[in-house]
């Protein structure tokens, strides 16, 4: 990497990560890594060993290994954007020990909203008389389904839902994490989802427009989509109601309904197909746990068969 290089994924790293193929959230977090370290940096170089004790500045200061990773991740989108080859082997290996001795540092993995706990949170919120609570039984009912981001989800239109002849539908999400180029995925819903789903559109009189919106006061529906920092603050707000306690998030449902396929017996490519993952890896690392009593011990040792985990019908009571 030529210093001239490096000056420029700093100094232009907005501009060259915007002519990147990246999601919006990613080239914001990329763009505020690039900011965090032009400034630790000050008068020095953008090399090896700069980067190499960045990161030990980083480990020093408490922060987790993803603050690293972030860092490393944006230089590298940033310099493949602008045709520059990084080589930076020394910075790698620390950010490899760096993950040895701070695995527990972070906010760590979120929790899992599985499939009946979604379904008591959705029936608690639709039950409490108000407009916003039949819009967050929606919301938490299309992401279970869907397995759906946060990015994703308050992008979606009314044109994206599509109804099938027995109630249930599909909902499409054009563009993703994982579909830069916008080639569109069609994800299932089944009857209770599209069920709440139809309540809240007919109440808050949605035809056309964004399909979850802002509620005003007075509880009355909004123009304007959810903005993403709403969700995890919904969520947490209706699992607490239902007695659901950990690290709730924005992708607590998706998590969740990863585990709740594994204990329905879905194989990893069927989990990894319907969340949309590049890889085979996050699945399996939120459902190690569910996927523990599938594998061979389990199974042929103790005669364990796998369980099928119980579909609701849709009117589960809180547990």
């Amino acid at each position: 990497m030529s210093p001239s290089g490096s000056g420029f994924l700093l100094s232009s790293g907005a501009s060259v990560l915007a002519a990147a193929s990246l999601s919006p959230a990613t080239r914001r977090a990329y763009e505020g890594s690039l900011r965090r370290l032009q400034a630790w940096l000050a008068e020095r170089p953008l090399d090896d060993a700069s980067l190499e004790a960045y990161f030990g500045h980083l480990h020093a200061s408490g922060l987790s290994p993803a603050t690293a990773a972030s860092t490393l991740a944006a230089l590298r989108a940033a310099a493949r954007a602008n045709g520059i080859e990084l080589q930076l082997p020394g910075s790698a290996a620390a950010l490899a020990g760096y993950r040895r001795t701070s695995s527990g540092r972070g906010r760590g993995q979120a929790d899992g909203i599985q499939w009946h706990q979604a379904d008591a949170m959705a029936n608690a919120a639709a039950a409490d008389g108000t407009l916003a609570g039949l819009r967050d039984a929606a919301i938490v009912a299309v992401m279970s389904d869907a397995l759906l981001r946060v990015s994703e989800l308050v992008v979606l239109q009314t044109a994206d839902l599509t109804p099938a002849a027995d109630g249930s539908a599909t909902i499409t999400v054009r563009r993703s994490k994982t579909d830069q180029d916008g080639n569109g995925t069609d994800l299932y819903l089944g009857l209770t989802t599209v069920a709440k789903l139809t309540e809240w559109l007919r109440a808050a009189d949605i035809a056309s427009g964004p399909l979850f919106r802002r509620i005003r006061r007075g509880d009355h529906p909004g123009a304007r989509p959810l903005h993403p920092s709403s969700i995890a603050s919904i969520l947490a707000k209706r699992a607490t109601a239902v007695g659901i306690e950990g690290k709730i998030r924005g992708h607590s449902l998706r998590v969740g309904s990863a585990q709740s396929l594994v204990r329905a017996g879905a194989s990893l490519p069927e989990i990894q197909q319907d969340g949309r993952w590049a890889s085979p890896r996050m699945p399996a690392l939120y459902s190690r746990k569910e996927a523990a009593s599938k594998r061979g011990t389990a199974r042929f040792r103790y005669r364990i068969a796998p369980k099928a985990e119980a579909v609701s019908s849709g009117n589960d009571s809180p547990d």
